[in-house]
C-alpha cells in the first residue's frame, strides 16, 4: 500500500492522542495520523516502530509532528528523518498546525506546505 502523505504526532504523555482526537472532530483524517507517546516506550522503540510504519505504508512524504522543540520528542523525530528530503520535522505542534496539513496538502508543493504548517501554527498564537 502506497500514500504519499504520513503524519506522525511524538510528544510527551498523551498530547498526541488528544491532538488526534480534536482532529476528528474538526476534520476528516484523510491521510494516516499516527501518535507515538515517550510515557511508556522507549524512544528507539518508537523509532523502529515508525520506521516500520514508514515501511509499510510505502509513504513518499512524511510529516513528523512534535510538542517540544530540542526535547527528547524532537531528538528521535530528528533521527528518522536524518538525510531524507522527503521528511520533516515540526515542532511545537497545535490544532492550527494539524488543520492546516489537513486544509492544503492537496493544494500546495512540499516545501510550500511545510511553511503554510509553520504560519498558520504561529497564526494560531496569540494573545487577547
Amino acid at each position: 500500500m502506497s500514500r504519499e502523505y504520513l503524519i506522525l504526532l511524538v510528544t510527551h504523555g498523551d498530547l498526541a492522542f488528544s491532538l488526534k482526537g480534536a482532529m476528528s472532530k474538526l476534520t476528516a483524517l484523510s491521510v494516516p495520523l499516527y501518535c507515538f507517546s515517550n510515557q511508556e516506550k522507549s524512544l528507539q522503540t518508537i523509532e523502529n516502530e515508525i520506521e516500520e510504519i514508514i515501511r509499510e505504508t510505502g509513504a513518499k512524504r512524511v510529516i513528523l509532528f512534535v510538542d517540544l522543540l530540542g526535547g527528547s520528542c524532537w531528538m528521535s523525530a530528528r533521527r528518522i528523518k536524518r538525510a531524507h528530503t522527503e521528511r520533516a520535522v515540526l515542532g511545537g505542534v497545535n490544532l492550527p498546525m494539524l488543520l492546516s496539513f489537513f486544509l492544503n496538502y492537496e493544494k500546495l508543493a512540499w516545501e510550500d506546505l511545510l511553511d503554510k504548517i509553520i504560519e498558520d501554527g504561529k497564526k494560531g498564537i496569540v494573545r487577547a
